[in-house]
């Protein structure tokens, strides 16, 4: 590579630091090695996982899978399928269904087939932090407009806002990380006077009340993230998917999306695991009673507030330094999230729901550390 050549790398790498790396947190084995303990005595709860989906379950299906698969043939029919079945699931033509490498990568691919150069979007603030990261990533400008108070939405400043020159508009419902959904009709508001694209992240829609979907039909502009990640336990596989009206999705997938975007395996699970809906149905609903149960006990320990959830995660607030009480929580095996300020709240943490066993360590813990 000639100078001029590594001064442009050099230059390429020195603007790419002012975007913001993703933090994932302390992992199992990571934190089990600091301590010397073993991977199964770590509590993690920072990733907004579902454990509730029996391990066996996923494993026998990934074993059938896996038999079945020919690793040498590329994934196509598998593909098709799960989009009938997606369909099916969601009520929608199979041909409004874009597949994706987890919801992440179809943030990606919407910004990448949409946003050029100089060019504008908005979302809200806290949410999830990936949404800013791509459009970064492409050279536009980002505007994150705060919530209320109450985490609802600042309507009026968001039609301000909307009304510009913006060609995307990013929602989390529910939101992550406040766990609280937004109504419909403040959405529908949002459509009628966006010009841009609205693209509403529903990756724990399963645990809530209501899905913004049946606004496709009338919303040409409209487009539903949904994961397998959380609801059906496939966070490991990487799997998700967009649903819009079908010149959006067909546009998407034969235009701008990789070819085989997802793996055999990963399809084929998709697939069986919709078959078995009425199992994950069930751990959905053992998620919804834990969480209330986790809001409950969280509530009745001194100097904690645990804000109402419509995810399977719960934030909450403490009266100690939220970096004391992580890091007190780190030594003792614990992984949550530590947020710290979330708008005018000081001192926040998120924990996954979980099992009762593992509930009940993670308040002990939690009352352990605080009383200390």
């Amino acid at each position: 590579m000639n100078q001029k050549g590594r001064s442009w790398l050099r230059q390429s790498l020195e603007d790419a630091r002012i975007l913001s790396a993703y933090d994932v947190g302390e992992t199992i084995e990571g934190l089990a090695r600091k301590l010397g303990k073993k991977p199964s005595e770590i509590l993690k709860l920072n990733s907004n996982e579902n454990f509730f989906v029996p391990k066996a379950f996923l494993k026998s299906i990934l074993e059938e899978v896996v038999e079945e698969t020919d690793p040498r043939i590329y994934p196509r029919d598998e593909k098709l399928e799960l989009e009938e079945a997606l369909g099916r699931h969601v009520g929608v033509s199979p041909r409004q269904i874009v597949i994706g490498e987890g919801s992440d990568q179809l943030i990606d691919l919407m910004s990448r087939a949409f946003l050029r150069h100089g060019d504008s979007a908005l979302s809200i603030t806290p949410t999830f932090p990936m949404y800013e990261q791509c459009v970064r990533i492409q050279g536009a400008k980002f505007a994150a407009i705060p919530l209320r108070e109450d985490f609802s939405l600042d309507i009026d400043e968001m039609l301000d806002l909307a009304r510009s020159d913006a060609k995307i508009l990013f929602l989390c419902s529910p939101n992550n990380p406040t766990a609280n959904q937004f109504e419909l009709k403040e959405i529908q508001c949002l459509l009628e006077e966006f010009d841009g694209l609205m693209i509403v992240d529903e990756a724990y829609v399963e645990f809530s009340e209501q899905s913004v979907a049946s606004l496709i039909e009338k919303n040409e502009n409209l487009v539903v993230l949904r994961t397998f990640s959380k609801a059906f336990g496939l966070a490991g596989l990487r799997l998700g998917y967009a649903i819009s009206n079908i010149d959006l999705a067909s546009t998407l997938s034969e235009r701008f999306q990789m070819p085989y975007v997802a793996t055999s395996i990963a399809l084929k699970t998709g697939i069986r695991l919709l078959q078995r809906i009425d199992l994950i149905k069930k751990a959905v609903e053992e998620v919804k009673t834990e969480r209330k149960n986790l809001i409950e006990r969280l509530n009745e320990v001194s100097g904690v507030h645990a804000f109402n959830s419509q995810a399977n995660f719960v934030l909450m607030k403490i009266s100690n330094d939220s970096d004391e009480v992580n890091r007190a929580l780190l030594d003792r095996g614990v992984i949550v999230r530590n947020l710290g300020r979330v708008l005018h709240v000081e001192n926040c943490l998120r924990v996954t729901v979980a099992p009762p066993d593992m509930t009940e360590r993670f308040i002990r813990e939690l009352k352990e550390v605080l009383s200390g």
